[in-house]
């Protein structure tokens, strides 16, 4: 092997070390334009997405959540949790152009967005329980059949 492949081994090892150490950077999503909620229709259907809690606490992480909303308002929701499943249903109404929910453990506003220029819909959801725990979620139509 000559002095020349070996030097170009070496700069070639170095080049893909320090590509593959470098960061990808994602491309920024278009903003979301708001969608005003005329009637339950527009948004029945089956959401799921990633919902966060605020504040953040160490033994919680964020849970996985399935929102089925029926076309006359009524909802059932699922969050999956390490602990296991939390379940509860209610009925929506609408006000503004938003969903509301209320209970006796917190309630829920939820309105609905698509990507600018695009036709994606996503329901972002925040709720707020009694003791005072935010809860916030961008929810895209599910992909369970």
């Amino acid at each position: 092997m000559s002095l020349s492949q070996i030097c170009g081994g070496v700069i070639g090892f170095a080049l893909v070390g320090l590509v593959g150490c470098t960061t990808v950077e994602q491309p920024t999503p278009p903003p979301l334009e708001r969608i005003a909620i005329s009637d339950f229709n527009s948004v029945a259907g089956d959401w799921e997405g990633l919902v966060k809690r605020s504040p953040p606490t160490r033994s919680r992480y964020d849970d996985w959540v399935h929102l089925k909303i029926q076309p006359d308002g009524a909802f059932h929701f699922e969050a999956y949790r390490t602990i296991g499943v939390f379940r509860t249903t209610g009925v929506f109404t609408l006000e503004d152009g938003m969903l509301l929910a209320n209970s006796e453990k917190g309630k829920i506003t939820a309105q609905l967005y698509r990507h600018a220029g695009k036709n994606d819909r996503v329901v972002r959801a925040e709720g707020t329980s009694r003791d005072g725990i935010t809860y916030h979620a961008d929810l895209t139509p599910s992909r369970r059949r």
